[in-house]
């Protein structure tokens, strides 16, 4: 099965007007949990992510950065605080819907994850309005992993953000192609663990 999962890191909480940091989509095939199951490294190598410039949000957008999400990110381990900071990769989101529709092909993807649907689809909908284009991605594909892992995992007590068994020293919260690729870890894992594999 052709799906894919993306998830925006953000400088606020507000899906109308938040600035975005930064991208990340993982193509995947689900056909493979069982036979010939990912690893995390092949899946975080794999994923593509773009990284947007913050002050042309905020100045020629008018999005927000909500100061107390901007203090939680200088919490945050200082490998995950380079996301924040400028840079010369830095694009407009004007590129965004290009990203989605050409380089990633995200209508052709049988399913698409995210991370939760009442903030990522809707801030990508946000984003996209600024330049009256539409997400090319399929409404009735959209799936969310919380949703997921918590039907998969009824009755057993498992939060949907456990990390697999021999995966805590390689995962960086917060990288949004580590936390799109642990997702994908952990419905492979549940998987096979359903499937006795």
């Amino acid at each position: 099965m052709n799906s894919c999962i993306y998830d925006f890191e953000t400088l606020g909480q507000d899906v109308f007007e938040a600035v975005a940091v930064n991208f990340a989509v993982l193509k995947f095939d689900e056909d493979r949990f069982v036979k010939n199951p990912y690893k995390f490294e092949e899946l975080v190598d794999s994923c593509k992510l773009i990284k947007f410039n913050v002050e042309e949000q905020v100045k020629e957008y008018g999005r927000k950065i909500q100061q107390s999400t901007l203090d939680w990110w200088m919490q945050q381990d200082k490998s995950v605080q380079k996301q924040i900071r400028p840079s010369k990769d830095d694009v407009s989101i004007s590129e965004l819907y290009e990203f989605l529709s050409l380089d990633i092909q995200i209508q052709k993807c049988d399913r698409v994850y995210t991370r939760g649907n009442t903030f990522d689809p809707i801030l990508l909908n946000s984003l996209l309005r600024h330049f009256q284009q539409i997400d090319p991605t399929k409404w009735w594909v959209i799936r969310d992993t919380r949703s997921l892992f918590d039907g998969m995992t009824y009755g057993h007590n498992i939060k949907s953000s456990f990390i697999p068994e021999g995966l805590e020293e390689n995962f960086i919260a917060h990288d949004p192609c580590h936390d799109v690729a642990m997702d994908v870890m952990r419905f492979q894992y549940l998987v096979r663990l359903l499937s006795n594999a």
